[in-house]
Order: structure tokens, then C-alpha cells, then sequence
């Protein structure tokens, strides 16, 4: 039982936060032996999309790649990359769907097409699900209810891995961005190489802090009791704008918490347009209402933080391990 903040803190990490060591590694595993059947599946099946090149034809995406996942481990992103030889894109409006096109007969994307002569994103994901169906050591293969990607759910872990088909866009064997499934039929664009720089990089302005922190933060965005809770990636960004504005380094964790309750009712008020620029803002889908009453709350946090600074600050743990518990909950530890 801990009987300072920072042994708290600690062990709230590690027993209730963080991703096991063991987990992660055998996450990792799993989705190598994953990258293995695709690259089985398209080589044996004609009918199979052709990949993009080798090993460099998986992009790991999302917040377990990013190593902000918190506990427990549900699901594991995976970009699996076409080979877009003979595509082009179709632009419908600047910053939405776009459709594929073919420009040349023998691109083997053609056997997608559908009745309006574009690449048809459905037709993609559902022919891709029917081959990892066909494995004997995947309990089964379905389609997200967004229709973006393929669910892949394990025998032997509770995970699942989300499978989402991807073309690379680019020259020169340069890729600039990626088409993925927009749920419809049609293609958007992404690119998780950008999130991954950025979050990289607020992490070593912080000298390697950040991420613990973002993971503490992600808690307590998920315990939704008191609040609405906000979509992990539009969250995340924002953790990431109220830090990288921060000039001084993260010291310890209370004080970088009680930052954000200050700092992050701002941004949150505001718009937040992509950080890739390449879609539509984060927060369209997030009503003025529902913004109101979580930065009301962070407010109401900010104070219960600063209650547990000064207790910390006059060695009283016991009142600051207290003040904690009313943020994160009663997995928090409790003194003693």
C-alpha cells in the first residue's frame, strides 16, 4: 500500500493503467503471426488483394501502436496495404470521400470495381473478411459497424485485431498519404505516420514523460460517470495541443493533471481541425452541450487537484492520496 502520491501514482500505472509487459509483447507476436497469414492469404489467392510491397505492406496504427492503449488491451489497428498499381484518386469534394479510379486494365484492383466503374472500398473489406475466415486459428472475421474494417477476434487472447485495407498514394515510390474505407463504398485519406511523429515529439520535449501521462489522462477520460466521454483520438489530440504549448518540461504527473484541467477547457472550446489535414475536424460530431459539461468538470477537477497538491506539499499524503481517488476513482490506491 503506497503512502506517498508519487508511490501512488506508481502503482496506479502499473496494476491499473499501463498495458502488462507480458501483454504487450504477446500483442506484438500475435499480430506478426497476423501479418504472416495476409501475406499467405494474397499469395495463394488470386482473388485476394494484391499487397504493396513485402513487409513494408503493414502499417500498425491507433493508440496501441502509439503506446498510448491503456488497460485493458481490446483491440489492435492495422493498415494492410494494396498494391494501387493503375488507380488514380477522384476527389467528390475537398475534405471527403474520394472514389478509385482505374487507368490501366491490368491493375489488380479492377475485379473491385462496381456498377459506377470506381474501386468499390465495400467490395474490398468484404472479400478480405472472407479469407481470414477461411483461418482455423481465428474464432471469426466481421465487419466493424462502421464498415471501415474488418474485426478479426483470437482463440487464444481477448483481443481482436481491427484489419483496415489501405491504398498508398504517391510518386516515385514516395507515399504521401493512404485511402482507407470510408463506409460507404467510397475511399478517405489518412495517415498514421503523422500521428505517430507528433506524438514522438511531444514526448521527447518531455523527456520521455508524455506518454505515462497520456495515459493516466486517457483513464480518466474513459470513466464517463460524471461526464460525457470524448472519442480517444479527438482526446488524445487534445492532450497533445495543451502539451506541446507547455515550454517547461513535465516534472511529475500531479502537476502535468492539474495543467490540463487548466489549460485544456480552451482548446477544447474551440475547433479542432485534423492534425494529418486531411479530413474534417475532430469535434464536428461533439455538440456545444456536451463540450460545456466536460470542461465544466475539468474545472470542477482542477480544483480537487489543487486540494491535492497542497496536501501533498505539507507531506499530508494521506489527504492528497484522498483527493486523487475523487479523480480517478476507486482504483486509484488507497493510503497506506
Amino acid at each position: 500500500m503506497p503512502f506517498t502520491v508519487w508511490s501512488a501514482f506508481n502503482d496506479f500505472r502499473q496494476n491499473m493503467v499501463d498495458l502488462p509487459t507480458d501483454t504487450t509483447d504477446k500483442a506484438r507476436v500475435s499480430r506478426d503471426y497476423l501479418f504472416d497469414q495476409i501475406t499467405r492469404l494474397a499469395y495463394n489467392n488470386t482473388d485476394f488483394p494484391r499487397l504493396y510491397n513485402g513487409n513494408r505492406s503493414f502499417v500498425p496504427f491507433g493508440s496501441f501502436a502509439r503506446k498510448t492503449k491503456v488497460r485493458p488491451l481490446d483491440d489492435i489497428d492495422v493498415l494492410v496495404l494494396m498494391n494501387g498499381y493503375g488507380t488514380y484518386e477522384y476527389q467528390l469534394t475537398i475534405g471527403s470521400s474520394c472514389r478509385l479510379g482505374i487507368s490501366e486494365p491490368s491493375s489488380h484492383l479492377l475485379q473491385f470495381v462496381d456498377e459506377t466503374g470506381y474501386v468499390n472500398s465495400t467490395r474490398v473489406i468484404n472479400r478480405i473478411k472472407l479469407h481470414l475466415f477461411s483461418i482455423s486459428n481465428y474464432q471469426k472475421a466481421d465487419l466493424k459497424k462502421n464498415m471501415q474494417a474488418v474485426v478479426l477476434n483470437l482463440k487464444s487472447y481477448p483481443w481482436v485485431f481491427d484489419i483496415v485495407p489501405a491504398v498508398p498514394m504517391g510518386n516515385n515510390g514516395v507515399i504521401n498519404y493512404y485511402l482507407i474505407p470510408d463506409g460507404y463504398g467510397n475511399w478517405i485519406r489518412t495517415d498514421p505516420r503523422i500521428d505517430a511523429r507528433n506524438i514522438t515529439a511531444v514526448n521527447s520535449k518531455h523527456n520521455g514523460k508524455f506518454l505515462g501521462l497520456m495515459r493516466l489522462l486517457k483513464y480518466w477520460n474513459n470513466r464517463a460517470y460524471y461526464k460525457p466521454r470524448l472519442g480517444s483520438y479527438y482526446f488524445e489530440t487534445l492532450v497533445i495541443k495543451v502539451f506541446s504549448s507547455l515550454w517547461a518540461e513535465i516534472t511529475d504527473y500531479p502537476n502535468a493533471i492539474r495543467y490540463f484541467f487548466e489549460q485544456c477547457p480552451t482548446y477544447l472550446m474551440t475547433s479542432c481541425p485534423d492534425p494529418k489535414n486531411l479530413g474534417g475536424n475532430l469535434d464536428a460530431n461533439v455538440t456545444r452541450d456536451v463540450k460545456i459539461k466536460i470542461r465544466d468538470f475539468m474545472i470542477q477537477q482542477l480544483q480537487v487537484a489543487d486540494f491535492a497538491l497542497y496536501y501533498e506539499k505539507y507531506s499530508r499524503h494521506r489527504e492528497a492520496i484522498a483527493e486523487w481517488r475523487k479523480i480517478f476513482g476507486s482504483d486509484f490506491p488507497i493510503y497506506g
